[in-house]
């Protein structure tokens, strides 16, 4: 069995969905493509994103020493129950379990150790996953972990579809490096038709300013009010271009109990209850190992509001496909009313007054 062979299966073992090997030359012509990206003005808020493009298509130099890197994917799907009414929020799938950054890096220190056991190779190697400065999917689309889809996520084969994380683990080991992988969204833009925000502008190309996931997460100022609306029921990030995806018809479920709903915070979070957390403290407390910390209180709440919003909107003009109490309707309004009184945040009052105002009795 070559080393490649043996690194792959070694991986498997693991619960990693896909494994290919990169090679470390740079990204020539993926530069271009995330160069003309930023000049268009898609990365939004995202400063980091547009800070030395060079380096980040450059893996020669994210880990010295190293001579390869291992590519792997791992499958976060699990299955969305029915909503359990109204004022619940949705959560992307990727989010529901624990915080993949610690867990993969875990996962794949493991491996590391198991690959110098098992290879009987004193193996130097460092896990990274998105929170580097590396073009991921530019690297895992030219080593074949798939296919960049229209959508821009990286598309598994074998309709292993896109519900998975990537990674990488570089090595001080020459492996053969593996070539593209060449599949194909064809005439398909099922994604780009299903996307309320229009945020998929052309096959290849998000606009994150007009994205969901971007503006729930990374987005630290409000959410524009022409697209409020638009969020629907998404309180943090947004699976919608996926599930429409034909490669996602029978996504494999996770292997991971890490990224299974009863490891984090579910499917879906009861958004009144978010208005008691009055504290940064009070939401690391809760948030802490999940990725829902990410934009911390400020932005979650601020999701929380518009999504109240439009809840009490469906509920106001018939729209909401389950019978609501008029009690507990009111009673949302008055937590809501409580929340604008006392915050001191004025993007936050201002959301709150917004959904306030989305009621009509």
């Amino acid at each position: 069995m070559s080393l490649k062979q043996s690194v792959v299966e070694l991986a498997a073992s693991k619960g990693f969905s896909n494994t290919v090997i990169g090679a470390l030359e740079p990204l020539s012509s993926e530069l271009v493509h995330y160069k003309d990206w930023l000049d268009r003005g898609y990365s939004a808020g995202m400063d980091y994103m547009k800070r030395n493009p060079e380096q980040r298509t450059s893996p020669q130099l994210l880990y010295p020493g190293s001579r390869s890197a291992i590519i792997v994917s791992v499958s976060y799907y699990t299955e969305k129950p029915e909503s359990p009414g109204a004022f619940y929020g949705n959560v992307a799938r990727y989010a529901v379990g624990l915080d993949y950054h610690a867990v993969i890096r875990r996962k794949l220190r493991e491996l590391r150790d198991l690959l110098s056991e098992k290879l009987s190779l004193n193996i130097v190697g460092k896990p990274f996953t998105d929170s580097v400065a590396l073009y991921e999917q530019g690297f895992s689309n030219r080593h074949g972990l798939g296919f960049a889809g229209k959508n821009t996520l990286i598309i598994g084969p074998k309709l292993s579809g896109s519900y998975n994380f990537v990674a990488e683990l570089f090595v001080d080991v020459e492996i053969e490096a593996d070539e593209k992988y060449n599949g194909t969204c064809g005439q398909c833009f099922r994604c780009g038709a299903a996307c309320p925000t229009d945020a998929i502008v052309e096959p290849g190309s998000v606009n994150a300013n007009l994205c969901i996931s971007y503006l729930t997460i990374e987005n630290k100022e409000g959410i524009p009010i022409e697209l409020r609306e638009k969020l629907g029921s998404w309180v943090f990030g947004c699976d919608i271009c996926q599930e429409v995806c034909p490669y996602n018809s029978r996504p494999p479920e996770t292997p991971w109990s890490e990224f299974r709903p009863e490891s984090g915070v579910g499917h879906y979070l009861y958004l009144p209850d978010l208005l008691d957390i009055s504290t940064d403290e009070e939401f690391r407390k809760r948030f802490e190992t999940t990725p829902l910390r990410r934009p911390k209180r400020r932005g979650l709440l601020r999701n929380a509001l518009v999504v109240l919003g439009n809840e009490l909107f469906k509920v106001s003009n018939g729209e909401q496909t389950k019978t609501v109490a008029d009690d507990v309707v009111l009673n949302v309004v008055r937590r809501l009313k409580r929340f604008a009184d006392a915050e001191q945040d004025p993007m936050l009052v201002e959301h709150a007054q917004w959904a306030i105002s989305r009621y009509v009795d």
